[in-house]
């Protein structure tokens, strides 16, 4: 049986089935080892992770604690023992399993990262570091299925804009991170960066901050603000350098054509390049009240087709770390049929899984049914992307949801 414990229930000889976080490269630590010595132990325990999975057939079993009987009886900041469903004795973690995990995450997410914002609105310090735990459980949510995380905090209304999209900006840090083999404590910075680089609209009229419809141009020189405000925020509250700076350059261009500052490319910080791309592409194909979300394949060709806004050889990373047909795509196939993606392919990104519905040929809604692009019986391919605004009718969003759900 494989559980999850608190690193602080680590003893040696348990079996070390699998670390929930990307960042953690230590030479004597790794996913499938027995901890041996207290050096394994004290490693990941200085590493910041608040959970591990072990194997009970292959190691020692924790320490039972009296009273404990259920995950539910237990304070998950204070870790107890308990299985998951989504892993428990079995190593591969499936996309629908994830994505519950995935919706727990993003909804005990809410509350403080809205009382963060809260307290920037109200002057209050905030403590950067706090964010880490949050950083922690989404980097475990990317690590045992990539595409599960990222793809529920898109879905966003327009009540929870604001903090799914610090979420997911955090998640698409950590997956363009982990894409350029960042260390460590980047990974971990590019994570928290991530999630505070919007703090600053705290200092923005809500009448302009949540206004459903575009902004006029008065408004839009208001908002451009917000990355001033949110550098200052951060450093009258003792944040690192690092995590200011993506807050104040994340919306510089490496052309210089970009604000506050207009800097130009290796003058803006690696850090604040990344979430360039990370907070436009999550603020393009999220849906708003006054425009529709773009498909996010197409997204992907429209922000490579923008000359001078982005650092390329950072963009071309992050297509391979999201996909070049990430989950929520609607496509067209070979076959003359229109599909939306629902899972990334596992061996190449041009050959993800496809809910098929609809006959283009013939014009009719066809019986939902998902097909392997990778499969060695499957002779269909992708032709490219098909825009979501030719087919009002279709809701893709429902669509994928209900087929991955199935």
């Amino acid at each position: 049986m494989i559980i999850s414990i608190a690193v602080k229930e680590l003893l040696q000889g348990m079996y070390l089935h699998k670390l929930d976080v990307y960042w953690l490269k230590h030479p004597l630590v790794h996913n499938e080892m027995l901890l041996s010595d207290v050096v394994h132990i004290r490693a990941i325990q200085e590493s910041g992770v608040r959970e591990v999975w072990i194997d009970l057939s292959r190691g020692r079993a924790p320490e039972v604690k009296a009273g404990v009987s259920s995950p539910e009886e237990t304070d998950m900041g204070d870790p107890a023992l308990y299985v998951s469903p989504a892993i428990a004795g079995d190593a591969v973690v499936t996309m629908s399993s994830e994505m519950a995990q995935a919706r727990k995450i993003c909804l005990a997410a809410k509350g403080p990262v809205m009382r963060l914002f809260s307290d920037a609105r109200l002057g209050k310090t905030i403590d950067a570091e706090n964010t880490f735990p949050l950083v922690n459980d989404i980097a475990g949510s990317l690590n045992r299925h990539p595409a599960a995380l990222l793809s529920v905090a898109r879905l966003k209304s327009h009540d929870d804009y604001t903090y799914l999209h610090s979420v997911a900006v955090c998640a698409l840090m950590i997956s363009l991170a982990a894409q350029l083999e960042l260390d460590a404590q980047q990974t971990k910075r590019a994570g928290m960066a991530g999630l505070l680089h919007d703090v600053g609209k705290a200092a923005i009229p809500l009448a302009i901050l949540n206004k459903p419809g575009k902004l006029t141009d008065e408004e839009f020189e208001v908002m451009k603000h917000h990355p001033v405000a949110g550098a200052e925020i951060l450093r009258l509250s003792g944040a690192g350098e690092d995590l200011q700076d993506v807050a104040l350059h994340h919306h510089e261009k490496v052309n210089g054509g970009g604000y506050p500052h207009g800097l130009r490319a290796n003058a803006i910080s690696l850090l604040s390049r990344m979430a360039a791309i990370c907070d436009v592409y999550d603020a393009v194909t999220s849906d708003r009240p006054y425009k529709a979300g773009w498909n996010p394949a197409s997204a992907m060709h429209q922000m490579a087709s923008w000359p001078g806004h982005f650092d390329r050889k950072l963009l071309y990373a992050f297509v391979k770390a999201v996909g070049i047909y990430p989950v929520g795509s609607l496509v067209r196939l070979s076959s003359g049929r229109l599909g939306v993606v629902t899972e990334p392919g596992e061996q190449s990104l041009l050959q993800p899984k496809v809910c098929v519905f609809l006959s283009l040929n013939s014009g009719k809604r066809l019986t939902p049914h998902i097909i392997d692009l990778a499969s060695l019986h499957c002779e269909d391919n992708i032709v490219g992307p098909e825009e979501i605004n030719r087919w009002p009718e279709i809701n893709v969003n429902l669509l994928w949801q209900q087929t991955v759900s199935a």
